[in-house]
Parts: structure tokens; sequence; C-alpha cells
């Protein structure tokens, strides 16, 4: 345990933390493509028309 810091020797810290980011970015664009490709969660084109959203709004009540 006392030469734990050795690994770094093998391993480049910068490699690996763009290793790191590369694979989640990939992973990200990944599922917003089976999102995209499924038609429950494609939010662009959704066949349900949402109401915009000051239309849902209500006014608060008056203060004291």
């Amino acid at each position: 345990m006392q030469k734990m810091w050795q690994i770094w020797q093998y391993f480049d810290l910068r490699m690996l933390v763009m290793g790191i980011v590369g694979s989640m970015f990939t992973l990200a664009f990944v599922i917003h493509l089976l999102l995209f490709s499924s038609p429950t969660f494609n939010w662009f084109q959704s066949s349900e028309v949402l109401p915009p959203a000051a239309a849902q709004m209500v006014p608060l009540p008056q203060g004291r």
C-alpha cells in the first residue's frame, strides 16, 4: 500500500482524463441518439402539442 503512488508511473494522467472525457461524451451522444430514435421520447417530433407556459400560469394572490 505504501507504493500505491507508483501506479501513476504506468498511466499518463492527461491521457487518462482525456479518455474519460471522450468516453463520457460518446456515451451521452449514444443515449441521445437512442432517445431520438424512439417515438416516446422524441421531443422534437412529438405528436402532442403542449400549451404554452404562459397559459398554465396563475396570478399570485394579493399581498397584505
